[in-house]
C-alpha cells in the first residue's frame, strides 16, 4: 500500500527533470557543431599558450609534465583534442559524442585554470562551459560534467590548493572554499536546468499543435475532396444534358436559344475548373499530390498541349507557335501534372494577350535540366504584381477585369506542381511589352 503511494510521488518528482536526448535530430547536430568547434578551438589554444608565452623548449622525458614548457602545453593541449576527436565520431552515438565533448570542455577549464596559477577569474570558464553544455539537454553527460567539477575542486583543491586557488585563505581552508564553489556551481547548474525544461516543455507544445494542425488539414482535405466530389457529379450531368439539346435530342433549338446554352456550359465548366483547382490545392498543401512518373517525350507533350488551344487561339486571331531544341532528353514526369502546367499557361497568355498577337510555346536544355517556356507579347505584369503573382488569390490587376477573371489559384498550383518534382517556376515581364513564365524540370 505505502508503495503504491509512493509510486505517484516519485513519478511526479521525476517528472520536474528534463528527460535528456529529447532534442530533434536537425536542431542537436547544430548545437553539437558548435560545441564541438569550441573543443577544437580550446585545443589549440591550450597548445599555443607554451609558444606565445615564451616557455622552456626543454626537450626530454620529463618536459611534458613540466610546468613553464611547451611540451606541457601541448600536451594538455592534446587531452582536450583527444576528447575533441572523440566527440567526432559519429558512429558511437549522441549521448557518446555528447560525453567526450562534456569532458574536453571541463578539462580546458581545469587546465586554464592550472595555467592561470588558480586565479579565480579563470573558475568562471566553468560555469561558462557547463552552460554551453546545457544546449545538447542530455543528462548523461551534463551530470558527469558536474561531477568533473566536484572532483576537481574536491580532490585537486583539496590536496594540491596552489594548482586550483591563488590566495592565501583558500589554500589555507581548501575544503571551505571547494564547498563555495560548489554551491555556486550547483546553483548555476540549477538555472541551468530550469530553461532547459521550460525549453523542452515549449517544444513539447508545438510538437503537439504541430500533430493537430497537421490532422485539421487532413481533415480539411477530405472534405474539400468530398464537397468537390457532390458538386462536379451534377455539373456533369447538367454539361451532358446541354450537349444533348445542342444536338436537337429534345426538339429543335433556334440560334438565341443555343447561345444561351453555350452561355450555361461556359459558366459549368468554369466551376467544374474552380472546384478542381481548389481541390488540387488542397491536395498539395496535405501532402497528397501523388506524382505517377515515367518517361516522358518533351516533344509529344508540347505537341499535345498546342493542339487543344490551337482553336481558342484562333478565335482570337493570336499566333500559336512552339519552338523546341533538337535532341531534348525524355524527362522522368508525370505527364498530366505537366500537361496542367502547361494548359494554365498556355490559357494565361491567350487570355491576357489582344487579337492580332503571339504565343509562343518552347523548351530547351538548362544545365541538365529541360526548361519549358510560354512567352506572350501581351499586356505584361508590374514588377509590384510579379512579388505576390504566386500567392493564393492574388491576381494581377488585369486578371480582376471581368473578361479575364479567375481563382487566382492557377499560377499557385503550377508552383506547387513544379516543386514536387524538383523544378521551379520563374517569369519575366514588362508592362505593355508581354511577359515569359518558364518552368524548369530535373531530366
Amino acid at each position: 500500500m505505502r508503495s503504491q503511494l509512493l509510486i505517484p510521488i516519485t513519478q511526479r518528482l521525476t517528472s520536474i527533470f528534463p528527460p535528456g536526448g529529447s532534442l530533434p535530430e536537425d536542431v542537436w547536430q547544430k548545437r553539437y557543431s558548435v560545441l564541438l568547434g569550441l573543443t577544437w578551438f580550446h585545443a589549440a589554444i591550450i597548445a599555443l599558450v607554451g609558444p606565445l608565452l615564451g616557455y622552456s623548449w626543454e626537450i626530454s622525458a620529463k618536459a611534458p609534465f613540466h610546468d613553464g614548457t611547451v611540451l606541457h602545453t601541448i600536451l594538455e593541449g592534446a587531452i582536450v583534442g583527444f576528447f575533441a576527436g572523440l566527440g567526432s565520431l559519429r558512429r558511437v552515438g549522441r549521448t557518446l559524442q555528447a560525453t567526450a565533448i562534456a569532458m574536453g570542455l571541463m578539462s580546458s577549464s581545469a587546465i586554464l585554470v592550472h595555467l592561470s596559477g588558480g586565479y579565480i577569474e579563470f573558475h568562471f570558464h566553468f560555469f561558462v562551459m557547463l552552460s554551453f553544455l546545457a544546449l545538447l539537454q542530455d543528462w548523461v553527460p551534463y551530470i558527469l560534467a558536474i561531477l568533473y567539477v566536484a572532483l576537481h575542486h574536491g580532490i585537486v583543491g583539496t590536496l594540491w590548493p596552489k594548482e586550483v586557488f591563488n590566495h592565501a585563505a583558500a589554500i589555507n581552508a581548501p575544503w571551505t572554499w571547494a564547498g563555495i564553489h560548489a554551491f555556486f556551481v550547483l546553483w548555476s547548474c540549477v538555472g541551468s536546468v530550469i530553461a532547459w525544461r521550460f525549453n523542452e516543455k515549449s517544444l513539447d507544445k508545438i510538437k503537439k499543435q504541430a500533430a493537430e494542425l497537421e490532422e485539421a488539414n487532413k481533415l480539411q482535405a477530405d472534405f474539400t475532396a468530398m464537397i468537390a466530389h457532390d458538386l462536379r457529379t451534377p455539373l456533369s450531368t447538367v454539361l451532358n444534358t446541354t450537349d444533348l439539346m445542342k444536338d436537337g435530342l429534345f426538339g429543335e433549338i433556334n440560334e438565341e436559344q443555343k447561345k444561351w446554352l453555350d452561355r450555361t456550359q461556359n459558366t459549368g465548366r468554369a466551376i467544374i475548373d474552380l472546384v478542381s483547382d481548389f481541390l488540387d490545392i488542397y491536395k498539395i498543401e496535405a501532402g497528397r499530390l501523388d506524382l505517377v512518373k515515367k518517361r516522358i517525350d518533351v516533344y509529344k507533350l508540347i505537341e499535345g498541349s498546342l493542339e487543344s488551344y490551337v482553336l481558342m487561339a484562333r478565335v482570337k486571331n493570336i499566333l500559336l507557335t512552339s519552338r523546341l531544341e533538337p535532341n531534348l532528353p525524355e524527362i522522368n514526369a508525370d505527364a498530366r501534372r505537366l500537361e496542367q502546367v502547361l494548359s494554365n499557361l498556355i490559357t494565361n497568355a491567350i487570355k491576357f494577350t489582344p487579337p492580332g498577337g503571339a504565343v509562343e510555346v518552347g523548351a530547351r536544355r538548362l544545365n541538365g535540366d529541360v526548361r519549358f517556356w510560354v512567352k506572350d507579347n501581351g499586356e505584361g505584369i508590374s514588377p509590384d504584381e510579379i512579388v505576390h503573382l504566386f500567392q493564393k488569390y492574388r491576381q494581377t490587376t488585369s486578371g480582376t477585369r471581368s473578361e479575364s477573371k479567375g481563382t487566382g489559384l492557377g499560377l499557385v498550383i503550377c508552383k506547387m506542381i513544379a516543386e514536387a518534382h524538383g523544378g521551379r517556376i520563374s517569369v519575366e515581364s514588362n508592362v505593355g511589352k508581354g511577359s515569359m513564365f518558364a518552368v524548369e524540370i530535373p531530366g
